[in-house]
C-alpha cells in the first residue's frame, strides 16, 4: 500500500527540534528524507537526554530518536567547497529542502534560495528561524523560551490559574514543536503548488509568530478593549478550571446551565449552590475564590477516574490531568494503536506517540528507526550519487563527511 508521500523527496538541513520534526512529520506519511548531520558531532538532539539507561550516547537519547524516525542519515559539511558542491547535487533532484540555518549563512555559500532555484527550480525551500527573513529582528537568534517570552505566552501561563505576582512561566519546547507543524503544513501547500505550477518557492516561518497562534485567542481583548489578559486574568463564565480531586487534578467545564445543574445535584444538591451569588455562569466566574473550596470539598474525596466516570455517566464535562503514564496507558491510544514500538539498533525496543490522523487508503507507518550518525553515507553518495568507496575515504579525511 502506498504512503500518501510517496516518492516525495526531502532533504533535512536542521538540528534539534523545528526542521527536525517537521521533515519527520513528512516522513511518517511516506516521504523519502535524507537528514544531513555535522560531522563527528552530528545534530545536537543526540546530547540530549533521556539517555538509555540514563548513559549518553549519540544513539541512546530517546529525543533524538523520537524526531528522527523514517529518514535517512548522512554527514557532511556543507562549510568546505566540495561540501557544498555535494549539497547541490543532492538537491538536484530533491522536492523539498527544510532548513533551519541564520538568514544570509546559505548565501554566503552560494546556496541560497535564488542560487538554488536556479538550479533546481521545482524545489521547495522550508526555511525556518527564530524570526523569520525579513524584519528588524531577522538576525537575532531565538530559543523556545525567547520565543515564548516574547511571544506573550508567559504572560498568560497559566491561564486562570495564577496570581499578577507570579512569574511568567513556560511550556516545554511546544512552541517548537508547534512551528514545526506550521512548517509541515506550509510545506505540503507549497508541494501542492509546485504540483499545479511547476515551480517551487521559499518558506518562511518563524518561531517568534507560530507562538502567537498558540494564543491568538486573547489578542482580542486587545483590539476590542484595550486589555492584556495575563494569567490572573478570569474567564467570564465558570466553572472551566482544574481542581483538586483524591490523586491529583480534574477539569471540569461546567458552565452551561444544564452542565451545573447536574453536577450541583451529583453533590448532592448543598444549600450553598442555592445562593445568589453562585446564580449564573458569570456569578460563578465574578465568585470563583468563594466557590472554588466549596466544589473542592466534594471533588478532593473522590479520585480522577470517579470523577471522569461521575461526568460520563451525568453527561458533564469532566477531564482527568493525566501524567505520562496514564497517557500511554489510555484505552483509547491503546485500542487505535497510537504508540508505536519501534526497534532500534543501539537503543532496542522502544515506544513512541504515532499519529493524530489516519488514513484509510495511504496510512502512516514507522518504516525505520532513527538513523546512527552516518548510518547511510556509503547507501546515499556510493548508491545514488556515484562517489566510489576510495573518494568517500578521503571525503572522511578531509572532514567533508
Amino acid at each position: 500500500m502506498k504512503s500518501a508521500l510517496n516518492k516525495i523527496k526531502v532533504i533535512e538541513y536542521g538540528s534539534y527540534i523545528t526542521a527536525p520534526y517537521c521533515s519527520k512529520l513528512l516522513a511518517d506519511m511516506g516521504a523519502e528524507v535524507i537528514k544531513i548531520e555535522e560531522p563527528v558531532q552530528g545534530d545536537i538532539s543526540r546530547k540530549v537526554g533521556p539517555f538509555l539507561k540514563d548513559t549518553p550516547g549519540p544513539d541512546r537519547s530517546g529525543f533524538f530518536l523520537y524526531l528522527n524516525n523514517n529518514k535517512r542519515g548522512i554527514t557532511l559539511n556543507i562549510q568546505k567547497p566540495t561540501g557544498a558542491d555535494i549539497f547541490r547535487k543532492l538537491l538536484c533532484n530533491a522536492d523539498v529542502l527544510i532548513e533551519d540555518t541564520m538568514p544570509g549563512t546559505l548565501e554566503t555559500l552560494n546556496l541560497g534560495a535564488k542560487d538554488l532555484k536556479q538550479m533546481n527550480e521545482k524545489l521547495v525551500i522550508t526555511s525556518i528561524t527564530g524570526f523569520g527573513q525579513t524584519g528588524p529582528y531577522k538576525k537575532y537568534k531565538a530559543t523556545d523560551l525567547i520565543a515564548w517570552s516574547m511571544g506573550g505566552a508567559g504572560y498568560v501561563t497559566p491561564r486562570w490559574c495564577g496570581s499578577k505576582e507570579q512569574e511568567p512561566l513556560r511550556a516545554s519546547q511546544t512552541g517548537s514543536f508547534m512551528t514545526g507543524i506550521s512548517a509541515a503544513c506550509a510545506t505540503m501547500s507549497a508541494l501542492i503548488a509546485q504540483r499545479r505550477d511547476g515551480l517551487g518557492q521559499q518558506v518562511d516561518i518563524s518561531l517568534f509568530e507560530s507562538i502567537v497562534l498558540l494564543i491568538a485567542e486573547v489578542f482580542p481583548s486587545w483590539t476590542y478593549v484595550h486589555r492584556s489578559n495575563t494569567r490572573a486574568s478570569r474567564p467570564e463564565q465558570a466553572p472551566q478550571h482544574f481542581l483538586r480531586c483524591k490523586n491529583g487534578w480534574v477539569f471540569l467545564h461546567a458552565d452551561e446551565a444544564h452542565h451545573w445543574e447536574r453536577f450541583v445535584h451529583i453533590m448532592g444538591d448543598p444549600d450553598w449552590a442555592k445562593s445568589e451569588l453562585f446564580a449564573d455562569w458569570n456569578n460563578r466566574a465574578q465568585y470563583w475564590d468563594s466557590l472554588q473550596p466549596l466544589i473542592e470539598s466534594y471533588t478532593t474525596q473522590h479520585t480522577k477516574a470517579e470523577l471522569f466516570a461521575l461526568g460520563k455517566a451525568n453527561r458533564i464535562p469532566f477531564a482527568p490531568s493525566n501524567n505520562a503514564e496514564e497517557v500511554v496507558k489510555n484505552p483509547q491510544f491503546r485500542e487505535r494503536n497510537f504508540f508505536v514500538e519501534v526497534e532500534h539498533p543501539v537503543a532496542g525496543k522502544l515506544e513512541f506517540p504515532g499519529f493524530p490522523y489516519q488514513f484509510s487508503e495511504t496510512p502512516g507507518a514507522i518504516r525505520r528507526p532513527a538513523p546512527l550518525l552516518g548510518q547511510h553515507n556509503v547507501e546515499v553518495y556510493c548508491d545514488e550519487l556515484g562517489y566510489t568507496r576510495e573518494e568517500l575515504v578521503k571525503l572522511n579525511e578531509a572532514g567533508i563527511i
